[in-house]
């Protein structure tokens, strides 16, 4: 953390607490193994209270310099560049600290002997240093500042995870946004060309053919309905994505009429993968705009849906007059198929595969490799090959 172990004013009174009770737990430990092993008393009899405030006054001192210990340990920290600096700091810290400790509880000492009517002196304190307390003040100090770099780098690696955490969810929570603000970009973005041509198509056909323009009407409700509903996922299954397409290729065919072929093969199980919604009405809306145009024979889109291993392979093929042999599939890819590969990118990244050719008979292909995932339940729909049947006709 940016700081020490040491926390602000708000918990300051729940880390003293937690001080004070630790060093009583370290006292009681302390003079349990004493009560059991010792036979030589020192100045009260073991196990009389005398003895064992004056055992707590040995360790209650260190509860009053843990704080400081902590706030030098977070100053002048051993691990950083000026260790040797910080090294020395500590060491004279150490030395003051073991002796306040020190004189500290001599006078705890000297107060419980008063309370307890025993005639207490400190001339034997003052005359003769007692070196070997000293040494296990010493020992007292090291023990309380290698805990406070303990506590303190525990707390820096707690922080640290969580806030990878939080940036995790935060990343998590903005690509579900992107992807949501991408659909309801794609829902939203039905080619105005397509709609004016076909209300112009209806428009005519309502004087010449007015049950026909009434089934395109249809068509058309259907499509705006699928494209728009407001319940849209990220995910869908290729049986509903057909759904949407077989609704624009129905228009489509009422506006081409014989000039238009469609031709469908799903492989059995590839009907319940998962795939990103919108994923190839794109695709076969760039087919029949960019693909076909230009042509006098009778256009055919064809799209197959196939297991391949691990994968799910998708492919829109059409029979136009395909893209430049010197194209290198970079750049001039228009927004729907740029869209669509940028979408893949982000949602199966180094796991998929995006790929326009030209065919050897003439055409282009778009060609699309996926993880194979499939929903938890069957979908109660019909297939794509029955959805789509119904455009031919």
């Amino acid at each position: 953390m940016a700081k020490g172990a040491l926390p602000k004013d708000g918990k300051k009174t729940h880390f003293l607490v937690r001080v004070w009770l630790a060093w009583t737990a370290i006292a009681i430990v302390g003079y349990a193994r004493h009560y059991f092993e010792s036979t030589h008393p020192f100045e009260w009899p073991i196990g009389s209270w005398p003895d064992l405030l004056s055992w707590l006054g040995c360790f209650y001192p260190w509860a009053v310099l843990t704080p400081a210990i902590f706030r030098i340990e977070e100053r002048f920290p051993l691990a950083s560049n000026a260790w040797k600096r910080s090294l020395g700091i500590v060491v004279l810290a150490s030395l003051f600290f073991s002796y306040a400790a020190l004189l500290m509880g001599t006078l705890l000492n000297f107060g419980v002997n008063y309370l307890f009517g025993q005639p207490p002196s400190l001339s034997g304190f003052f005359l003769q240093f007692p070196w070997v307390e000293f040494c296990f003040e010493e020992f007292s100090f090291w023990c309380t500042f290698s805990a406070a770099c303990a506590i303190r780098h525990f707390i820096q690696f707690h922080r640290q995870a969580r806030q990878a955490t939080q940036l995790a969810l935060e990343k998590s929570q903005l690509e579900a946004s992107l992807r949501q603000a991408e659909l309801e970009n794609l829902r939203m973005r039905l080619n105005p060309h397509f709609l004016f041509n076909t209300l112009q198509n209806i428009s005519v056909l309502t004087q010449q053919d007015p049950k026909l323009a009434s089934q395109m009407l249809v068509r058309l409700g259907d499509l705006l309905r699928s494209a728009l509903r407001g319940n849209v996922s990220a995910e869908t299954t290729v049986s509903e994505e057909m759904a949407l397409v077989r609704d624009y290729l129905a228009v489509e065919k009422m506006r081409f009429g014989d000039r238009l072929e469609i031709l469908v093969d799903v492989a059995p199980g590839s009907d319940e993968a998962l795939i990103p919604s919108f994923l190839l009405q794109p695709l076969v809306e760039n087919a029949i705009i960019h693909g076909l145009r230009g042509m006098s024979q009778v256009g055919t889109i064809a799209i197959r849906a196939m297991l391949d291993g691990a994968q799910l392979v998708l492919t829109v093929a059409d029979n136009g007059v395909g893209v430049p042999p010197e194209w290198s599939g970079e750049s001039n890819i228009g927004i729907g198929l740029s869209s669509t590969r940028e979408r893949l990118s982000r949602i199966f990244p180094g796991d998929h595969q995006f790929v326009i050719r030209k065919l050897d008979e003439g055409g282009t292909e778009v060609r699309i490799a996926i993880p194979y995932q499939r929903k938890d339940q069957p979908c109660e729909e019909s297939t794509p090959s029955e959805q789509l049947a119904s455009v031919d006709r």
